[in-house]
């Protein structure tokens, strides 16, 4: 999992390395828990090598969104697959979630 903080911006980027379930989708509440505060304007979660996702990952990604919203931040997921994008319609986050297709910044 690569996680990037740009302190400047108030930016934290999150590239998990693979599925997020099981053991993975426990690594990545630990760390954005840990990375993220009242100062996070901004997450962006970009889920190009996600194919997969479990409940609790999914359930992570809610707590996430519901926390940055609070203090005025976005939650942005990238490259989600066609797959990933029918779960957060099922959701209902798709309205809540800005879901675009860029990656990290240049």
């Amino acid at each position: 999992m690569l996680i990037c903080r740009d302190e400047s911006k108030k930016v934290i980027y999150v590239t998990p390395g693979c599925d997020l379930v099981a053991d993975e989708s426990e690594a990545l509440c630990r760390e954005l828990l840990s990375c993220t505060g009242k100062d996070t304007e901004m997450l962006v979660l970009d889920l190009a090598r996600v194919r997969t996702i479990d409940s609790l990952a999914l359930n992570v990604i809610i707590s996430l969104y519901e926390s940055i919203r609070k203090s005025g931040g976005e939650l942005i997921v990238e490259n989600a697959s066609r797959d990933l994008k029918k779960i957060f319609r099922l959701m209902g986050m798709d309205g809540r979630l800005t879901i675009s297709r860029t990656g990290w910044p240049s």
